[in-house]
């Protein structure tokens, strides 16, 4: 998640330009911000930038930042075959804030972390400072907690569908998303006892293999279908456009609204305000360090678009379902409103999402 409902996946490189080392690779930078006070920032991500989705939202948090607090700012992209280097090569290069993105790039970030212990680092969307874990007293991880909205989102699919077949597309298996999986097939097992969730993997950066997965899920009946794949959720768009059958998308991060009367709503996440919280926090002389900062829908770390939602029974041309959507919206938010409470827990549940076993519980 988020993941991501977050996964996302050369070389290093240490000079302007970036020029490719060792694997021959090229490693895209830019630079935004003014260096004011002399503090330095990079964001190094597993994935494109240009995404329209978590990895540009992590880098508008990064330059807000760097306009707000007069830090320079840097982004790269990097490979999975070159994370240790690229993290090693920006910490030798002197920046004071190194900030690396999804569990992919976990074990790279520690490592050179314990390397650099007079370096600052944000590990977005990872976990390195469970309870249990060896403690990193200069890295500071934010984990994302989004069982919880994806809970809400399967209660109201199990409300609302009319084949009693629900599908959920997640990008890749990660303990973030599998708990977003396990929360939405909760959310739809105690909305419907007699619906079912087909569950599948696809992937985060191809939307031809979200597609395939959807056309799937619409062969076997479903009629709603969850995405989590972020950018790659247009694929299930297309299938849902293509199909002659009823088919109903709700997303995460992604708004799809413009591209389909039939798009439902979508599950949206603060990425980028962890990264600015990381960087105020540097430039306040305040680094959680040795901490791990929790972005759930107390927060806004994840939350429902509901404006989205509400819309969805103008823009559908199918009466039925927007009958159907508009009892449940008002079901998910009273949901909402108790998880804010405190009055209803979702656990968070990392195992890969299996129905049987929810269904049995």
């Amino acid at each position: 998640m988020k993941k991501r409902w977050f996964s996302m996946l050369v070389a290093a490189c240490m000079i302007i330009g970036l020029v490719g080392c060792g694997s021959g690779g090229e490693t895209k930078s830019d630079d935004a911000g003014d260096t004011s006070d002399g503090l330095k920032v990079v964001l190094i991500g597993n994935q494109r930038f240009g995404d329209n989705g978590p990895m540009d939202d992590m880098a508008s948090g990064g330059e807000r930042a760097a306009e707000d607090f007069g830090v320079e700012f840097k982004k790269i992209e990097s490979e999975s075959a070159s994370f240790e280097e690229d993290i090693r090569a920006m910490s030798e290069e002197g920046y004071d804030l190194v900030i690396t993105t999804f569990n992919y790039m976990s074990d790279a970030t520690a490592l050179v972390a314990k390397e650099f212990p007079d370096t600052k680092y944000a590990a977005i969307f990872q976990e390195l400072n469970s309870e249990g874990d060896e403690i990193i007293e200069n890295l500071w991880d934010a984990v994302f907690r989004g069982q919880t909205t994806f809970y809400v989102d399967g209660y109201m699919a199990g409300l609302a569908t009319k084949t009693n077949q629900v599908g959920f597309i997640v990008g890749g298996e990660e303990p973030g998303p599998n708990a977003e999986g396990n929360g939405f097939m909760r959310g739809v097992r105690d909305a419907n006892p007699d619906a079912e969730v087909q569950f599948s993997y696809a992937s985060y950066e191809d939307s031809a293999k979200a597609k395939e997965v959807a056309l799937a899920m619409i062969e076997k009946g479903c009629d709603i279908i969850q995405g989590d794949c972020a950018a790659p959720d247009a694929g299930i768009i297309e299938a849902a456009n293509e199909s002659t059958k009823d088919v109903f998308v709700m997303s995460c991060i992604m708004d799809f609204s413009e591209d389909s009367k039939d798009f439902v709503g979508t599950i949206k996440m603060n990425y980028g305000q962890a990264v600015y919280d990381a960087i105020q926090a540097l430039v306040e002389g305040n680094f959680p360090g040795g901490e791990q900062g929790v972005r759930d829908i107390t927060n806004q770390g994840y939350y429902l678009d509901w404006e989205i939602y509400d819309s969805f029974a103008e823009r559908t041309e199918n009466a039925e379902y927007a009958e159907a959507f508009t009892a449940a919206l008002e079901a998910g938010k009273d949901l909402e409103q108790q998880i804010k409470d405190g009055d209803l827990e979702i656990e968070f549940d990392p195992t890969a999402p299996d129905w049987n076993r929810i269904k049995a519980e």
